[in-house]
């Protein structure tokens, strides 16, 4: 085993300092400017948007300021600027309006040209999904009363061909299913709701549970990396394994739930609004808890030896996802996720060119390329 030497850790973060909930928090935004990479939107107590930036300027904790006033503090890129607008236009306030928003902006190429195409990737891939997590949803219907038609359908719903064909076999088992005009309507509405998650057994699962098996990867390598090392990173490394341990935790329960109650979508149809909001619910509950970790589980893939690892691990652990208090599980492994401090200085310079005050370019090109892979 090997030892590195690494900055000293500075105090325990306890609970009490932990957000009460999911608004509190606040949603990441994928700012490109260094000092905004890791910010998150909120409202504060007059019920106006407020920017919250951890490690600013390497500093610890986070810094609070309003909304409007993020360009009189931070130098900011002409993408993050265009898309502060838009956040702010739309007032979007959890992941889902986040994520518009940062596609609508990223298509214009403000962030360069990889950044429009991954944008535009995304889109295309999310309509994708969308129509594949709706024809799986049908299948589920289908199966209710032929389940070997069902079966064989399933075999060829990954071609736009079998998915048309699976459309065909609604319309002509409609009578039997006892489907109108209005539940169509709402197996459309369910399977745009859904497509995020996707149903557990459909060939291409959905971003959300994607990134519950990414979030279990990272957890299994982080930890398996710091069982290999000693002193400060290997606490890092411990502190972070036990985050993602416990965030994973509660959102394969939620996963569960979701699984649960879309198991049988011609009930949720037939049942009107009040099933559909609790599917919703489940939903945006999963992105929450997951919001952010699509960037720490890429930064953590893109390092590839022991030092990048051991610098990564110092802006990581002052910037993971913790969930709110109300949103953890209440069993004794809590407690692992009590973060052991963060950690001093670990950039040589605040991310800004010191004779112009302007981001640094190189910074801004490496937030960019992440950008590109999280969209």
């Amino acid at each position: 085993m090997s030892q590195h030497r690494a900055a000293p850790l500075r105090s325990d973060l306890h609970e009490h300092l932990l957000p009460s909930t999911f608004a509190e928090r606040g949603a990441i935004v994928p700012f490109t400017t260094p000092l905004m990479s890791n910010a998150r939107v909120r409202k504060d107590w007059r019920d106006r948007l407020e920017l919250v930036i951890s490690g600013f300027a390497d500093g610890a904790g986070e810094y609070v300021l309003p909304w409007d006033a993020a360009a009189d503090v931070v130098s900011m890129t002409a993408h993050d600027t265009m898309l502060h607008e838009e956040v702010m236009n739309r007032q979007a306030l959890d992941p889902y309006g986040i994520r518009q928003a940062a596609l609508d902006v990223a298509k214009t190429g403000l962030a360069g040209p990889e950044v429009a195409d991954a944008a535009a990737r995304s889109a295309a891939d999310d309509e994708a999904i969308k129509e594949l997590n709706e024809a799986m949803l049908t299948l589920r219907l289908i199966a209710e009363i032929d389940r070997g038609r069902a079966d064989a359908l399933r075999r060829e719903v990954g071609t736009s061909e079998g998915r048309a064909r699976v459309r065909e076999a609604l319309t002509e088992m409609s009578s039997q299913l006892k489907l109108d005009g209005a539940a169509f309507s709402s197996l459309a509405q369910l399977g745009g709701l859904t497509c995020a998650v996707c149903v557990p057994d459909s060939p291409t699962p959905g971003r959300l549970r994607r990134l519950v098996r990414q979030l279990g990867d990272f957890r299994v390598s982080v930890s398996n990396w710091g069982a290999e090392r000693l002193g400060v990173v290997a606490e890092q490394a411990g502190f972070c394994a036990a985050v993602a341990a416990n965030t994973l935790r509660t959102a394969e329960a939620c996963l569960a739930e979701f699984d649960a109650a879309i198991a049988r979508p011609g009930r949720l149809i037939a049942n009107g609004k009040g099933r559909s909001d609790q599917v919703q619910h489940l939903v945006g509950r999963l992105a929450w808890m997951l919001d952010g970790w699509d960037r720490v589980v890429e930064a953590w893939a893109e390092a590839a030896d022991d030092n990048a690892k051991i610098n990564i691990l110092g802006s990581l652990v002052q910037v993971l996802p913790l969930l709110p208090r109300k949103e953890a599980e209440a069993d004794s492994h809590r407690n692992e996720a009590q973060p052991p401090g963060t950690q001093g200085r670990r950039w040589v310079h605040t991310n800004e060119d010191w004779r112009t005050g302007e981001p640094d370019p190189e910074m801004v090109q490496r937030l960019e390329a992440l950008k590109a892979k999280t969209l």
